[in-house]
């Protein structure tokens, strides 16, 4: 997580962002500087990243790396980011009283105790699922329950920064390219955008997608559906907010799948991947409506 970056990019939406993302952006600020200074010190824990040899193995197999090397997490470490990032949503999201109470209630150490905490250093994205049930089944209602598995894949991130970026330089130096994953090479997540431009591959007009659980960005096909994968061009589409060709919602018929956009060329300068997930989360909502609009047709 380079905090630098990301307050760059925070600067050059400031004269051009609505009222609403600048509200976002400066909540998630408050977030990235707690993920920060959780990564800051887990970065003296150690972590040996695998043999060449077994990463393009796994990388020809898309299997992510983490599931065969995983990063070994300390419980009581997991609960102090945990408890940490959790204040800070508190302090920062104006989230509604029932969130606050059952989180007052909460004790962090005991969640993560009964969770299954090797998980998190293997399958960040099933441990984070995992987490958000354990406190449903120990009482807390839907809402804070997703706000605290929220705050457990925020807590995660941070954790795995150090040995993510690792991994990540790691399979570059050994030349993993092709076959293009869908999912994290590193930890196995989904995608959670897509930037096309510049790639650590391609100059201009190449693409990547990035994970937002571990933060590892992976060259992936410019025509091809990030979630089911097939290259029927004429089933692959892309929409935008009129004004804004920044951004865009990549749709899949095939699947009905979809990946948010960034094109580089348009975008502004300069770029982070967090920045950008923050700013597109309205497309969420465009992409639920069209999503429900082309139901309603087919009835």
């Amino acid at each position: 997580m380079n905090l630098k970056r990301i307050d760059a990019a925070i600067a050059a939406y400031k004269t051009k962002s609505e009222d609403a993302d600048a509200a976002r952006l400066a909540f998630f600020r408050e977030v990235w500087g707690v993920q920060d200074s959780v990564a800051a010190e887990a970065a003296t824990l150690s972590y040996e990243v695998p043999a060449a040899e077994d990463l393009l193995a796994w990388h020809a197999a898309s299997e992510p790396v983490l599931a065969h090397a995983p990063v070994a997490i300390d419980p009581e470490t997991l609960a102090d980011a945990i408890a940490r990032t959790a204040a800070c949503l508190l302090d920062s999201g104006g989230f509604p009283a029932t969130v606050q109470e059952a989180f007052a209630r909460t004790k962090w150490d005991r969640v993560v105790a009964a969770s299954d905490v090797a998980c998190a250093g293997s399958d960040p994205a099933a441990y984070v699922e995992s987490f958000g049930a354990l406190l449903r089944d120990d009482g807390m209602s839907e809402d804070p329950a997703r706000v605290g598995a929220l705050a457990a894949s925020l807590a995660l991130r941070a954790l795995l920064d150090g040995p993510a970026a690792q991994v990540g330089s790691a399979l570059r130096k050994a030349g993993a390219a092709e076959p293009h994953p869908m999912r994290c090479p590193v930890c196995g997540g989904a995608a959670t955008v897509a930037r096309v431009g510049d790639t650590q591959a391609v100059q201009g007009r190449g693409k990547e997608l990035w994970c937002g659980q571990c933060g590892t960005a992976w060259d992936f096909e410019r025509v091809r559906c990030a979630r089911c994968g097939t290259q029927n061009q004429a089933h692959l589409h892309y929409f935008n907010v009129e004004g804004d060709d920044a951004h865009r919602i990549a749709t899949c018929d095939e699947c009905g799948g979809y990946v948010r956009t960034v094109y580089q060329e348009d975008a502004l300068a300069p770029f982070a991947f967090e920045v950008e997930d923050v700013v597109m989360a309205r497309l969420d909502l465009i992409a639920y409506q069209q999503a429900n609009a082309q139901a309603a047709g087919e009835r």
